[in-house]
């Protein structure tokens, strides 16, 4: 482009490119003649005309900006009536002032429905007296002055324990002289026998005080009290209670009879009338029923039958404290064995008289250990040699896999569980333990069982093996049991091939012996033995080692060699581990 021209001044002196350019805000209309587009467009809406000088590809500032949309009217002036704006719509979620279904300028007052029937109820206002006005009474047996709704009913209870009227109510179980000797609940402890009351243990003392004011024994005493002054007392204790009636609701559908209320009387004076104004009585409407009433079934009632029981149904339990007799004796103390219950907790009774007899050797005449002619102190009693299994098939101690228990766990089991405890007792009876055996006696028969004498002892026998000497874990714990017997003896006879006591029972033969004397070919590789014995189920070959270990343990050879071994133990097994 030439220097000197101002592109400002003459817009057409732009440089003009060769690139294609997109016809922009060109309408087909200007293509077309003036007098066609007249008669094409004749009736429509004319075309929005920019105003002058607008060139959409101008590089000016300036931009067209169209006329804004007509809106919601924003002023008051905009409106065409003189009506008040509406108020926004409360968004959803948003708590009323006054409740749901309510007015927000202020609550609805609650009016009755037109369906029902109010009902009144006569109440007596409760109103509570000011400290200092409460009403009090003066004791008719001392001169202290009570509070009527506090402390006059505790008050009187007393009195009428210590003059022993409760004695018909509650017998206590130490009673003497007229009057119980523990009264607050060192030995005898008391629960009380209504349903939902207090499970709490206590003396005889504040057990008869609880009955009275918290179920009403007070009150039948002081009705059966003919002393002057006491009815009085009672009225004011126990008032009369005052019964308003009840609102009945009504059933949906079914007419209420309803009476309608009196006229209106204008009670004003009239000076110049002498006569009375008369009221005339409400005048009641019969509606009858819209159904008719079937007649009342009647079911009929299968007496009980009357169960007699000595004395009363209500009679507080009673939980007996005890000291055990035999680890607190007199010289010994033992905390374990203080503070026992005679009542529910019997078991842990029976359980710590079984621990005691048993250390003292008590058991023993009445649970065979099992062990031979041994003296108490030396049995072994912990299952390292000895374990036993209950003999009472049915026991809990038969029960799933449970394991062999030693004599101290199994003696003490048979004690508790099988009453032998009991028959230590009757054996042994001496001053104090009487109410002990009739607390045990009475428990079992309640459960309907019977005291009978142990059967023959269940018991395992466990030794270490005498060769190995429980080297090998396989050596320790053997048993003599017939299922367990086998394990033995072949333990056993796998031992006395160790020790080489088989070459001369059972040569290994020519073919597979070593310039010592002993197999070559143990496990048989190359040589192999069958055993020879009609009536063995083994048909296979084998080799040394398993030949020798079977026809020990299966054919006699175990007891064979057993019998002349030089270790006496050993010698005294043969007999005991036969199959």
């Amino acid at each position: 482009m030439p220097k000197g021209v101002d592109i400002e001044s003459d817009p057409s002196a732009r440089r003009k490119s060769t690139r294609a350019k997109k016809m922009m805000n060109h309408s087909m209309l200007d293509d077309l003649p003036e007098d066609i587009v007249n008669s094409v467009m004749k009736g429509a809406k004319n075309e929005v005309v920019m105003p002058p000088g607008f060139n959409p590809s101008d590089d000016s500032e300036d931009e067209y900006m169209p006329m804004a949309k007509k809106g919601r009217k924003k002023n008051d002036s905009d409106f065409d009536s003189e009506e008040e704006i509406k108020p926004k719509k409360a968004r959803r979620g948003r708590k009323p002032k006054y409740g749901y279904g309510s007015s927000q300028s202020s609550p609805m007052p609650n009016t009755p429905r037109p369906n029902s029937v109010p009902t009144y109820q006569a109440t007596t206002p409760v109103i509570k007296p000011e400290p200092g006005q409460e009403e009090t009474l003066v004791c008719l047996m001392c001169p202290e002055t009570l509070k009527v709704d506090t402390n006059a009913r505790f008050h009187y209870s007393v009195h009428y324990y210590d003059a022993n009227a409760f004695i018909s109510l509650l017998k206590p179980e130490d009673l003497k002289d007229g009057k119980a000797q523990d009264e607050i609940g060192r030995v005898h402890k008391y629960t009380c026998p209504h349903e939902g009351c207090t499970r709490r243990k206590m003396g005889y003392k504040e057990m008869c005080v609880h009955l009275a004011t918290a179920h009403q024994q007070l009150r039948q005493l002081m009705m059966d009290d003919t002393r002057p002054g006491i009815k009085e007392v009672l009225n004011r204790l126990y008032p009369q209670e005052m019964f308003s009636a009840v609102k009945v609701k009504q059933e949906k559908g079914v007419p209420v009879p309803f009476a309608p209320s009196a006229p209106e009387v204008d009670n004003s004076e009239d000076v110049d009338d002498p006569t009375e104004a008369k009221v005339e009585a409400p005048k009641v409407f019969k509606v009858a029923p819209m159904f008719k009433a079937a007649p009342p079934k009647v079911i009929p009632v299968i007496p009980k039958p009357e169960v007699k029981t000595e004395g009363t149904s209500l009679a507080p339990r009673v939980d007996k404290i005890h000291h055990c007799l035999i680890c607190n004796a007199p010289g010994k103390s033992n905390k374990d064995g203080r503070k026992l219950n005679l009542g529910s907790g019997l078991q842990e009774l029976k359980y710590h008289y079984s621990v005691c007899v048993y250390n003292e050797g008590g058991l023993v005449p009445f649970i065979d250990p099992g062990q031979g002619s041994v003296k108490a102190e030396e049995l072994e009693v912990y299952g390292a040699k000895f374990r036993y299994k209950c003999p009472f098939p049915n026991c809990s101690k038969n029960q799933g896999r449970n394991k062999a228990i030693g004599y101290k766990e199994y003696a003490i089991h048979c004690g508790v569980a099988h009453h032998q405890i009991e028959k230590w007792m009757v054996a042994n009876m001496r001053p104090g333990l009487e109410e002990v055996y009739a607390a045990v006696k009475i428990a079992r028969e309640e459960e309907s069982m019977e005291m009978v004498d142990m059967p023959e002892v269940v018991v395992e026998e466990m030794h270490t093996c005498f060769i190995c000497e429980g080297k090998e874990r396989e050596g320790r714990n053997l048993s003599f049991d017939g299922s367990m017997v086998y394990q033995t003896r072949y333990h056993y006879a796998s031992c006395y091939y160790d020790e080489g006591a088989y070459l001369h029972e059972y040569p290994p033969g020519a073919q597979n012996m070593n310039e010592e004397g002993g197999p070559k070919d143990i496990l048989g590789k190359e040589v192999k033995y069958h055993c020879q014995e009609k009536d063995c189920s083994v048909k296979r070959k084998m080799g040394y080692k398993e030949f020798t270990i079977h026809m020990s343990n299966e054919h006699g050879g175990l007891e064979k060699i057993m019998k002349v071994d030089h270790r006496e133990a050993i010698r005294n097994l043969a007999g005991r581990i036969k199959k």
